[in-house]
This record gives structure tokens, C-alpha cells and sequence, in this order.
């Protein structure tokens, strides 16, 4: 069991009931010319925190604990 100094109150939780959700790493959103950029935002803020990204994802596997990916995704006219 391990607790974390949280607000409004500590949270405890156990080890072996965490997982890591990892939320639309798309490279589209990293890379020049992709989405992220013609919206105009930063692309190398996106590229900067892969490694950190990474290194979780390795942490959680070697641990044996889940990793699950999400992927948001949209039809070309985005009308859904």
C-alpha cells in the first residue's frame, strides 16, 4: 500500500491495482506538417515528453503492471 500526499486528503492505493493510460500518442500530433502543427501549436513541446513517455511505459511493463493506449480518431471531414 502506498499513499500519495494529496488535496483535498491523502490518496492510498495498492500497487498491483495500478495501470498507465497513455492518451493519444500520435505521431500526427508531433510532427511537422501533421495536425498538431496546423493548428498551429508547438510540435516540439509534444516531441519533448516521448522520453519521459517512454521511460513510464518501460517502468510499468517491467513491473508487470497494464499499459493501456488510447487513440482518438476522426473521419477526414471530421464530421463525426
Amino acid at each position: 500500500m502506498a499513499e500519495i500526499d494529496a488535496l483535498p486528503f491523502p490518496f492510498a492505493f495498492k500497487h498491483e491495482a495500478m495501470a498507465l493510460v497513455v492518451i493519444d500518442m500520435q505521431r500526427d500530433f508531433a510532427e511537422p506538417g501533421g495536425f498538431g502543427a496546423s493548428l498551429g501549436n508547438d510540435v516540439g513541446r509534444v516531441v519533448a515528453i516521448v522520453p519521459t513517455v517512454k521511460r513510464l511505459i518501460e517502468g510499468f511493463r517491467a513491473a508487470g503492471l497494464p499499459v493501456i493506449h488510447t487513440m482518438e480518431c476522426h473521419r477526414s471531414d471530421l464530421s463525426d
